[in-house]
């Protein structure tokens, strides 16, 4: 496997080697971006490794490609591990040329969505979601953007922590608000300039003196100054004059303190909502209201105002409605996209065998499970196809790779459902059989040299296949040194004359 030959899922460079840490687990790592690929045992697997997982990157590119909302992942360092075009487009570039680099590489610096190390530590080594709004400049338009963003700790290809940053553009919203600001801003100082209507109300006559905003309020006339009290009951939306009455009343044999606001109906058939404010200034000896003063002000402006209000709070309810939703959605496409990349990542994509990490796990269940079946012993076959380099070198790697795929497929039909086959590597196979009679794991054992024997391979002809078989008893069911006896075994078959079946004996030679 030629290393330099794998791009990078991240910054498409094709410059990705194997690397080794102090704990003696192998890596890939992408020397252009410093991406690193899954956990592997050696260097091939490694490799392989990150030859699958860019394939499956690219299936993950896209979903995250579709989205209207920004998506980010960062290391604990800050540095970009993947965002989507979304993301790349505010800031004028491609997803490529952000991955493995910080916001610090970034044009400019006025505003960057997940931006500050420390922010960045404490959601990827925390335990916590955080739900922030974060404000970026639009790199080809210089507007200013508002986000909604969820940032949540998850871990990455290689089981580190990262940061997952999902950002919805609220701009509008922050707009209408600001609008409605600016409108309540605008109010305050027409009321301020316009001044309010005054009135004062002779109880015993009947009639209202007023200033000339009064009667701008009202429709009325600007040259009358003296109207009878009906002109303003008349007025009264019928919806609202009954309980404005009754206020009145409740004032005048009360406290004397009236403040009510209503609609009134001008003569030309408009409306206009008012806040009507009165006090009793005079009594008669017998405490008799006599006198009535006040203020008129029109509120027009902030009814309207207030019905917009309500609707931009049910506009902006419902976003966040969507909002959560949203987040709900793409957090359980991530969980289903991390349940099938653990599939894809033991599946061998050649022969849909489990592959060897599978292979490993399986075989560490066994020894986990056999305690409880002590009165039974399992087999190990280990199988090997003769000749295979001379197929390849003959007739190609694509046959090559037809056969080792037909070999797979006689292997897994020919077994019980109960059986597990899996590729080990290269053209090397194991089979593992539970609750098997060495009689019976020979006889398996021979099914499956013969079958294979027997179904040649169209453009490579006969094939066969050398198999070493280790049994695993009830008192030493160590499944590992079994797996050694069985791989000295099998050596043995190649070293006879292969096309054959080599049983290891309990000294672990065959």
């Amino acid at each position: 496997m030629d290393e330099t030959e794998l791009p990078c899922p991240f910054c498409k460079a094709s410059n990705t080697r194997p690397i080794i840490d102090a704990d003696g687990a192998w890596s890939a790592r992408c020397e252009e971006c410093g991406a690193r690929g899954p956990i592997a045992a050696d260097a091939r697997a490694a490799l392989s490794h990150w030859e699958r997982v860019t394939g499956e990157r690219a299936l993950l590119r896209m979903v995250i490609d579709e989205s209207p909302d920004l998506i980010l992942l960062k290391d604990g360092d800050g540095r970009f591990m993947l965002c989507n075009a979304a993301l790349a487009h505010l800031y004028g570039t491609t997803p490529e040329q952000l991955v493995g680099k910080d916001d610090a590489a970034l044009p400019g610096n006025t505003g960057r969505i997940g931006l500050g190390l420390e922010s960045v530590r404490a959601v990827t080594y925390g335990d916590s979601v955080q739900i922030v709004e974060e404000s970026a400049l639009h790199a080809e338009t210089g507007e200013l953007r508002h986000f909604h963003s969820i940032r949540k700790p998850v871990l990455g290809l290689a089981d580190e922590p990262c940061m997952l940053v999902i950002a919805h553009d609220i701009t509008a919203l922050k707009r209408a608000h600001r609008a409605i600001e600016e409108r309540e801003r605008s109010y305050a100082h027409a009321m301020e300039a316009a001044g309010e209507g005054i009135w004062n109300w002779d109880i015993e006559a009947g009639t209202l003196t007023h200033n000339r905003r009064w009667c701008e309020l009202l429709g009325h006339a600007p040259d009358t100054f003296v109207h009878p009290i009906a002109a303003f009951s008349d007025s009264l939306h019928p919806d609202d004059r009954d309980e404005v009455l009754t206020r009145l009343d409740e004032a005048l044999a009360g406290t004397g303190s009236y403040e009510h606001e209503h609609r009134l109906r001008r003569p030309d058939g408009s409306m206009v909502w008012v806040l009507d404010r009165g006090r009793v200034v005079e009594r008669a000896p017998d405490g008799r209201p006599l006198h009535m003063a006040g203020t008129i002000t029109d509120i027009s402006a902030r009814k309207h105002n207030e019905f917009v209000l309500s609707l931009a709070t049910d506009a902006l309810a419902n976003a966040n409605a969507k909002l959560e939703r949203k987040v709900a959605e793409r957090t359980a496409d991530l969980a289903r996209a991390n349940e099938e990349l653990a599939r894809l990542a033991r599946r061998d994509a050649l022969t849909g065998l489990p592959n060897r990490l599978a292979v490993e796990e399986r075989l560490h269940e066994e020894t986990l499970r056999r305690p409880a079946r002590r009165s039974s012993a399992s087999a190990v076959l280990m199988i090997d196809i003769d000749f295979f380099k001379p197929i390849n070198d003959t007739h190609g790697h694509a046959t090559g790779d037809e056969v080792l795929a037909q070999v797979a497929r006689l292997l897994a039909a020919t077994v019980r459902e109960s059986d597990f086959v899996g590729r080990y590597g290269g053209e090397e196979f194991l089979v593992l059989l539970p609750e098997t009679t060495l009689e019976g794991a020979r006889t398996v054992a021979e099914k499956l040299r013969d079958i294979v024997e027997r179904t040649p391979h169209p453009a490579a002809g006969r094939m066969t296949i050398s198999i070493g078989l280790a049994m695993a008893e009830k008192i030493n069911g160590e499944l590992a040194a079994v797996m050694a006896q069985a791989d000295a075994a099998l050596y043995e078959a190649k070293r006879t004359g292969r096309n054959r079946v080599v049983v290891a004996s309990q000294s672990g030679t065959a």
